[in-house]
């Protein structure tokens, strides 16, 4: 991968990057920019443009991106990314030539993915299931295992459970980004607006499509879910996205604590061909406390990798508890042996517990809902929560609990996105329309 800052001081215009795209698939790009880069994707003609990306670059200032061009022409379209770092804006030109047979001047983008060196990287060991029984609850959650549940009772979550703790992965410290672009809100009930409570069944609503369990106050506490990244496509000239994710709240009440995976894609006219780039990253958001989302710039997210995710509420190495004093969401990627745990004080926020939700959502740009990235069909599974102040590995129970939710997303007459279950602990997504 070559370095765009060679022999270029920051602020300055870099030399073009210049590769040769297949048509028809996804092809990834790496880029170096500058550390903590905040980055906008546009065309090279539009100065002022109002259809770009944001992209937010690592601790060694990569940017990673998908890219598919609709079909093959000679034509070279000229990209820009445009990175601020330091007070200092620095314009990194990208040439792309959409073409099954690279040239010397324009080859294809390297095969491999660079990881970002890791110094000083701290690497949770594997632990046999035998000692992690053993351990007191606080003991485990301070060495950075997550808590098991019930191998009896609950034995798919523990077999997922198993295999995040059976084999060592590096810890890496997040750094979380304010998208103050984005946000992930509370359900909105189609033609009733925010905060009505339905009782269980089947419902619609405007962003969301998932299951919910349903509980009075302070019934749960714990949640957790295990999915592959959906790979996106797009609309034509349009900017869609998709969060995948699983939560606690959010459905009538203020509170909304949640996790996940964010899928986007933009696509650019080129009057010959389309240029649609797709991007893939982790987040996390605290309602109401945190009114957008957190993206975490420092933890590579690729399509198809498989994502372990547990959000609760408890005390710094605590057990689960509706009286602790943080959020906390534990994002595991198992294809890249990666994980990071993230701790948001829980403030004056007042939390609910009645429902734990796994979600499908088109977020919202400002005050209006996104366009829904076409996401195919996906399954999440392992979909478990677990009911407060219960005893050690005991209280979990599965999405298809008592007083089950299922929501379509719709909007209008028009539905978006569906979801049907699969088994007790798993479900599957299905995309309908992108608006």
């Amino acid at each position: 991968m070559p370095d765009e800052r060679e022999n270029t001081p920051a602020g300055e215009a870099m030399k073009p990057v210049q590769y040769t795209v297949a048509p028809g698939r996804y092809t990834q790009i790496t880029m170096r920019t500058y550390p903590h880069a905040v980055c906008k994707l546009r065309r090279e003609d539009e100065a002022e443009p109002r259809h770009f990306a944001y992209i937010y670059a690592d601790e060694e200032g990569l940017i990673r991106m998908q890219v598919r061009p609709s079909n093959e022409h000679e034509q070279v379209a000229h990209m820009v990314i445009e990175c601020e770092a330091d007070g200092k804006v620095t314009h990194f030109p990208l040439h792309l030539r959409p073409h099954s047979s690279p040239t010397q001047q324009m080859p294809a983008p390297p095969p491999h993915n660079p990881k970002p060196v890791r110094r000083e990287a701290k690497i949770r060991p594997a632990i046999t299931v035998e000692e992690a029984l053993r351990l007191p609850d606080e003991e485990l959650l301070q060495r950075g295992y997550p808590l098991p549940p019930d191998p009896e009772g609950t034995p798919v979550a523990f077999n997922s459970w198993r295999r995040v703790v059976s084999a060592p992965f590096t810890m890496i410290e997040p750094r979380l980004v304010p998208r103050p672009d984005l946000s992930h809100g509370t359900r909105v009930v189609r033609a009733t607006g925010f905060g009505s409570r339905p009782t269980a069944g089947t419902e619609s609503s405007g962003n969301w499509s998932g299951f919910e369990l349903r509980g009075a106050a302070g019934t749960y506490d714990w949640v957790t879910a295990i999915w592959h990244v959906p790979t996106v496509t797009g609309e034509s000239n349009a900017h869609t996205y998709s969060a995948y994710w699983i939560g606690l709240d959010g459905d009538g009440v203020t509170d909304l604590v949640q996790a996940g995976t964010e899928q986007e894609n933009i696509d650019f006219d080129f009057l010959f061909f389309h240029l649609s780039f797709s991007f893939y990253y982790a987040w996390t958001e605290f309602l109401p406390q945190q009114p957008t989302e957190q993206q975490i710039s420092n933890f590579p997210v690729n399509p198809g990798d498989e994502i372990f995710c547990e959000v609760y509420i408890a005390n710094a190495g605590g057990s689960p508890s509706l009286s602790g004093f943080f959020g906390q969401f534990v994002i595991q990627n198992l294809t890249t042996s990666e994980y990071t745990w993230i701790y948001t004080p829980v403030g004056a926020t007042s939390l609910s517990g009645s429902e734990a939700v796994w979600i499908m959502e088109r977020p919202s740009l400002g005050s209006s809902l996104t366009d829904l990235a076409d996401y195919g069909s996906t399954v999440m599974s392992s979909a478990y929560a677990r009911r407060t102040n219960s005893a050690r590995h005991q209280g979990y129970v599965p999405y298809q609990g008592a007083n089950n939710l299922q929501i379509t997303m719709s909007n209008g007459g028009d539905t978006l996105s569906t979801v049907t279950p699969i088994d007790a602990y798993s479900m599957r997504f299905n995309w309908q329309a992108f608006h």
